[in-house]
């Protein structure tokens, strides 16, 4: 596809199925998604050109103009939002009153529940829940990261499932819950509010106060609190990654779920290495310069291929 196919989607030249693929094929591109919305706003802007050249009582042209200009305006933002629907990448799919919002590497979603809970999801993340809650619990299941900005409900607590076998038992309240499958660890981290934590399989409980994380170890099976900065464990939502003594491991996972790149690690020693660091929604050759100036870290990139090595 090509820019003559985006000026036939922005004038409306297009049948409905090429439509649609041409819409899907914009979706995976955001370069391409500006370079329509540019060309959308000329041809909404010649067209009332016309009009207005079009139009001889000079009585009425000022009301002409201003109308006009809504008009514009109006047309250039239902077609910002008629692109953003949710794509292939972003599946929602309903049986009976079951239903499941997904995300792929890169891409954040935020939804609302039946209850008004509140929920972002980051890359790479699933989150089944029911379309309305109709038990005594308010129960999701998580595989992947998530911010939750729960409804209070004193009769009905909010309980998120993880497929690590672990329970975060709520009634109204802000968290973080981390967990992806191939991680170590996986974590929540309380903001407001108060949360119990449970691991299923040998009943392991302990309750959370602002600030705090609980950290379970999968492979010790065991369940760490320590106090934490908040804003370094909910920055991803504003597109920043903050680490301080973070294991590389952990690090590199981040980047390849933010990074549509895959990362081989040539010296051993590197997943010994604890990083800080911040990078503030920074491109991934960006980060990877930041990496060499403070790090013992290189880098090599071969198109989406990174290999990383200690310096000698």
């Amino acid at each position: 596809m090509n820019k003559r196919d985006i000026t036939a989607l922005a004038e409306n030249r297009l049948s409905e199925k090429r439509k649609q693929e041409v819409i899907k094929w914009l979706l995976k591109n955001p370069k391409r998604q500006q370079q329509y919305h540019t060309i959308k706003a000329k041809y909404v802007a010649d067209k009332l050109k016309k009009s207005q050249n079009g139009s001889s009582d000079s009585l009425y042209k000022p009301k002409i103009y201003k109308y006009l200009g809504y008009a514009a305006i109006l047309i250039v933002l239902l077609s910002v939002a008629f692109l953003y629907q949710p794509s292939d990448n972003l599946v929602e799919t309903e049986h009976a009153t079951s239903l499941m919002v997904s995300t792929s590497i890169g891409e954040n979603r935020t939804i609302e529940l039946s209850d008004g809970t509140v929920i972002t999801l980051n890359a790479n993340t699933s989150l089944s829940y029911p379309s309305t809650f109709t038990d005594d619990t308010r129960e999701v299941t998580l595989q992947g990261e998530a911010f939750f900005n729960v409804t209070h409900d004193a009769n009905k607590p909010f309980v998120v499932k993880t497929d690590d076998g672990m329970r975060i038992h709520v009634l109204g309240t802000s968290f973080n819950v981390k967990s992806y499958p191939e991680d170590f660890n996986m974590e929540t981290t309380l903001v407001t509010g108060k949360v119990r934590v449970i691991e299923e399989k040998d009943n392991k409980t302990v309750v959370l106060n602002p600030s705090q994380r609980a950290t379970y170890l999968k492979k010790e099976d065991k369940i760490i609190i320590d106090k934490v900065d908040i804003k370094n464990y909910t920055a991803w939502r504003e597109g920043k990654l903050v680490y301080d003594e973070t294991p590389i491991r952990e690090v590199i996972g981040d980047l390849k779920r933010k990074y549509k790149v895959s990362i081989a690690v040539a010296s051993p020693e590197i997943m010994n290495y604890k990083y800080t660091g911040t990078f503030d929604n920074l491109t991934i050759e960006e980060i990877l310069d930041l990496f060499e100036v403070s790090s013992p870290i290189n880098y090599k990139l071969t198109q989406n291929k990174i290999t990383l090595h200690m310096t000698e």
